[in-house]
């Protein structure tokens, strides 16, 4: 039991009082690490110190989050009050962990809301580790360990830091759930711990935060926490590879004319969907943008000089380019490989009679192409008895809602339509989703 600082006696007593602070400490120190791991946001971190010295607790938290029949219910008062918020809150997480973090579901994992929101999907972490190796990496952004975890296998040492003292402990935590050994968090800001460093490592990793207040900052260098571009500029030799982590929505331009140097642009894609940039840089890298394209089950590379394999259609053929194709200027690449025909000059709308992979476009069968004013568009689609459709467009006087609803079609269905044309005359391509 801790004694009040004000019943602390003056006597010959001292000496005993030591001895139990001490006793004391060291049953903490023991659980302290499980303790911090509850930590969820910092409204409710003073909450878990009301149950720090309460083992019991602590082990029956993953026991209620996981158990499918979990211990008797504990009553809401009191210390167990606030284990019961804790927990309340980890449950929150655990649907969107389950898809995004599959194997730290499994191994019984705590998390917190928004380094959760923010962290790297493991699908994508760990295909993008698997594309670098060596001894020691320098993880800048840590957070919730996320891409530290998936680096492990890849290198022999990571220093991973996060001046977040509380998400800290929960990645350790995690780590020691999952296994995983050779990772050292430590509590500190990427400036300060550069500003000491001068042993040069294999790798630096960041993944710096692009979302204050809520906004999506991806073209304001100011706005990146870490200033990632700067470190860079005046860390640069520390490292002869570096890897930052950026918004698939960056302007590549921009991006390189912000660091100042040649980079090697990756970027990923999840079954056709695009997911996040990673630029490589460092002395002597020659610049390229590669599609890197992941599914459960293997990792693609596309690379703009390296030919795209096609396969022969029996029936006409409808591409949509893909957001990551767009993303990496593949564009001619895709039209000379697959011979391929705009429908307008420009377009990322094309007809032809090969496939492509999902990572470069969609491609569905060419029905029919309708051509004309929005009302001989909606005559056309009636004789072919189509009240139900998906639509997109491109370069289109109108939303795909707006188009839906002048031409009196419910969501949904077998038929995909899509628009182009900006004048009286526009373009609709009836389709179908490949047999």
């Amino acid at each position: 039991m801790l004694i009040p600082w004000f019943a602390i006696p003056t006597d010959g007593h001292l000496s005993f009082l030591r001895n139990a602070a001490q006793e004391v400490i060291a049953v903490q120190i023991k659980i302290a690490m499980i303790t911090f791991a509850v930590f969820m946001i910092r409204n409710i971190y003073c909450k878990l110190n009301s149950i720090r010295g309460n083992p019991l607790l602590i082990e029956r938290l993953t026991d209620h989050i996981y158990s499918n029949t979990p211990t008797k219910k504990i009553k809401p008062t009191g210390e167990v009050a606030d284990f019961q918020e804790i927990m309340d809150e980890q449950r929150l997480c655990i649907p969107k962990a389950i898809k995004k973090l599959p194997s730290w579901i499994k191994h019984h994992c705590l998390f917190a809301g928004v380094p959760l929101e923010q962290c790297t999907s493991e699908v994508i972490a760990k295909a993008k580790a698997s594309l670098f190796h060596g001894n020691t990496m320098l993880s800048l952004t840590g957070g919730l360990g996320v891409d530290d975890y998936a680096f492990s296998p890849s290198f022999q040492t990571i220093i991973s830091l996060d001046p977040d003292a509380g998400l800290n402990a929960l990645a350790a935590f995690n780590w020691q759930q999952l296994g995983i050994t050779n990772i050292n968090r430590l509590t500190t800001t990427a400036e300060d711990y550069l500003q000491q460093a001068s042993i040069p490592v294999d790798c630096i990793y960041a993944d710096p935060d692009r979302r204050q207040a809520g906004n999506r900052a991806v073209s304001d260098v100011n706005r990146y926490t870490p200033d990632i571009f700067s470190i860079y500029r005046q860390y640069g030799h520390l490292a002869q590879r570096w890897l930052i982590k950026l918004s698939p929505m960056t302007d590549i331009q921009w991006l390189l004319k912000a660091l100042g140097s040649n980079a090697v642009i990756r970027i990923f894609t999840y079954k056709g969907e695009l997911k996040e940039m990673l630029v490589e840089t460092g002395p002597n890298i020659e610049p390229e943008t590669i599609i890197v394209a992941v599914d459960d089950e293997s990792t693609v590379a596309y690379r703009k000089h390296e030919p795209v394999e096609v396969q022969q259609a029996s029936n006409p053929v409808f591409c949509e380019l893909s957001a990551a194709a767009i993303k990496a200027d593949f564009r001619n690449t895709i039209i000379k490989d697959a011979g391929y025909q705009p429908v307008i000059q420009n377009s990322n709308y094309f007809i032809g009679n090969h496939l492509i992979p999902l990572a470069l476009g969609r491609c569905f069968t060419l029905e029919k192409t309708i051509a004309g004013s929005l009302g001989e568009i909606k005559t056309s689609l009636e004789k072919m008895g189509i009240n139900q459709a998906n639509i997109s467009g491109r370069d289109f006087v109108l939303s795909a809602e707006e188009t839906r609803k002048k031409l009196g079609l419910r969501d949904g269905g077998e038929w995909y339509l899509f628009f182009t044309g900006k004048e009286k005359m526009k373009s609709c391509f009836a389709t179908r989703k490949m047999g």
